[in-house]
């Protein structure tokens, strides 16, 4: 815990150090990102609203980033009433195992295919990865463990696309659309099960209806289709992007699903203290001859309180460091898509526990103006 305290309390010093490093140095006239967006109209033209605020952060259309959780345990219990669909019990008792660590690589991608006063409509890909280091309990081992297992050999992979669709109907009113399409399980993109993967995605989708109350403050209420929890649900979302009038602080939100409080240091150096809600259903494909283990999904979902700095290095190319707590909020496995938000009362086919650890995500960006 002290090593992860110091690694966490050198990243930060580096961030605080390089916000006062890069004030000093950065003359007042460098560019302000969000205002792009607020180009003179002529008087006889109708104006349209944008989706930006004054001092909101740019919008990353290209991101490479890696991320790294620590040290912790994975405790796994299969439901006793569980037996195959030919009567035979459970095959692998109840275990526990470490996890060393958990790391991978994040790819973001977003391209702007119309963008103009009337419509701006992206297309955009994503690829995260997550490996897995797990220790072998003594007494027990991981190949007893059908979860640990499977995240020992081959981790966790997400594949998707999505796109984004912004029609503004005046300078005040808006609607805003989102739907994404992910192949979520313990694969990897040179498994040899990679198209049964591919062949079953989860859909993901979100509606908005918001206003834009001026240059400073955007507010908008949607309804969304989502896996973060885990399993699916269908949860209603707020959008509040607002910047005070002393510019030095504002808020960019997506509540419930994510929230941060911003301090600008200048148009390129940005501090947040927020938390992002995580989470999909990944496919475990049964690779053994057991019907016992078909039409698995593992509930992966996770709590992020954390600090994010965000600075410019060169031009449109910006760095992102976060640190920050990862608090787990499900890590169960049910058998087929359930939806536990309205109240289900089944039993988990499988529960696993994991404890929480400190985490940090690095990531280079192109940003959009």
């Amino acid at each position: 815990m002290r090593k992860k305290l110091l690694i966490i309390t050198s990243l930060l010093t580096f961030c605080v150090g390089n916000i006062y490093a890069q004030k000093d140095s950065i003359p007042e006239e460098e560019i302000d990102f969000s205002a792009f967006a607020d180009a003179e109209i002529p008087s006889n033209t109708k104006r349209y609203c944008t989706n930006k605020v004054i001092g909101i952060s740019p919008n990353k259309l290209i991101s490479i980033g890696y991320d790294f959780q620590g040290k912790h345990t994975l405790e796994s219990s299969h439901n006793p009433k569980n037996t195959s669909p030919i009567g035979d019990p459970m095959p692998y008792p109840n275990s526990n195992a470490t996890i060393n660590n958990a790391s991978g690589l994040r790819l973001l991608v977003n391209y702007p295919i119309i963008s103009n006063t009337k419509l701006l409509f992206t297309l955009g890909g994503n690829y995260w990865r997550t490996n897995y280091q797990i220790t072998q309990q003594p007494s027990i081992g991981i190949n007893n463990n059908y979860i640990g297992n499977a995240l020992e050999q081959r981790g966790l992979t997400t594949v998707g696309v999505n796109s984004t669709l912004f029609k503004p109907f005046n300078e005040k009113y808006f609607m805003l659309g989102f739907v994404s399409a992910d192949a979520n399980g313990d694969f990897t993109l040179r498994d040899e099960k990679l198209g049964d993967y591919l062949t079953q995605p989860k859909y993901s989708a979100a509606v908005f209806f918001g206003k834009k109350r001026n240059d400073f403050s955007i507010l908008a209420f949607g309804i969304s289709r989502t896996y973060r929890p885990g399993a699916l649900g269908y949860i209603p979302l707020i959008i509040f992007n607002h910047t005070f009038q002393n510019k030095k602080w504002g808020i960019e939100s997506i509540f419930p699903a994510r929230a941060a409080l911003r301090r600008t240091f200048n148009p390129r150096n940005l501090l947040f203290f927020g938390y992002e809600l995580e989470g999909q259903s990944y496919s475990l494909i049964n690779r053994s001859a057991n019907p016992y283990f078909n039409n698995l999904e593992l509930r992966r979902s996770e709590i992020r309180p954390r600090i994010t700095y965000e600075f410019a290095l060169s031009g449109f190319i910006w760095m992102s460091v976060q640190a920050g707590y990862r608090i787990n909020y499900s890590f169960d496995v049910d058998q087929t898509d359930i939806l536990r938000l309205l109240g289900s009362d089944k039993e988990y086919y499988m529960e696993n526990k994991i404890t929480n650890p400190l985490y940090f995500q690095v990531s280079l960006n192109l940003v959009s103006p």
